[in-house]
């Protein structure tokens, strides 16, 4: 039997091109890509992008710059998103072992973590600091619950594992940063936390 992680990763490969048609649907983060733009006073900064599946939001952060990486465990996402988004950089990579690289200044993971448990976020929230220059930004989608917990759903994609995070379960893993922003926000029939932190 597969475990929680490859199996979510499996739903992922099997219907990357559906997802990806269902993703771009519901159009880029512009707002919140703008308004972690606006947090770095730089020319082309470096950008990360944790989970930048099929690269919506890829297209979106490569118009503020020409310094753009983005990473994801899933191959037929990045297939999609090299096709997509030339003027990006993309690597296959899993987060739970990724050695990030140096002097970063913006890290985005819109709904990428959410698959990521909380002793593994933890280590995530300490190799975001170590690679964010000084004053870089992150900014965090996550799916909310009052209080920490697993879910595993099956819907007509697949099976998938997601993870719900507390407003205080982020506030407990960012010590380290200024926490710019980590509100709830309802998008129709979801409740997201969203996360802006500031080395």
């Amino acid at each position: 039997m597969l475990d929680k992680k490859q199996q979510t990763i499996n739903t992922y490969n099997t219907t990357a091109y559906n997802m990806a048609e269902k993703f771009d649907a519901f159009g880029a983060r512009v707002d919140d890509i703008e308004e972690t733009f606006k947090l770095i006073s730089k020319e082309n900064p470096f950008v990360l992008e944790i989970g930048c599946g099929s690269g919506r939001d890829a297209m979106e952060i490569c118009k503020h710059t020409n310094n753009y990486l983005g990473i994801d465990i899933t191959e037929k996402f990045l297939e999609i998103a090299n096709k997509k988004v030339p003027k990006g950089k993309f690597e296959i990579a899993d987060i739970e072992n990724y050695i990030f690289p140096k002097n970063v200044d913006i890290i985005f993971a819109f709904a990428s973590l959410i698959h990521s448990p909380k002793a593994i976020m933890k280590q995530i929230f300490k190799s975001i600091y170590a690679a964010l220059n000084d004053n870089g930004v992150a900014y965090f989608s996550m799916k909310y619950k009052e209080d920490y917990q697993e879910i595993t759903k099956e819907d007509e994609h697949g099976i998938r594992t997601y993870y719900f995070y507390s407003t205080k379960d982020i506030e407990d893993m960012a010590t380290d940063f200024n926490i710019i922003k980590n509100k709830i926000r309802k998008v129709e029939n979801q409740v997201w936390l969203e996360v802006l932190l500031q080395k």
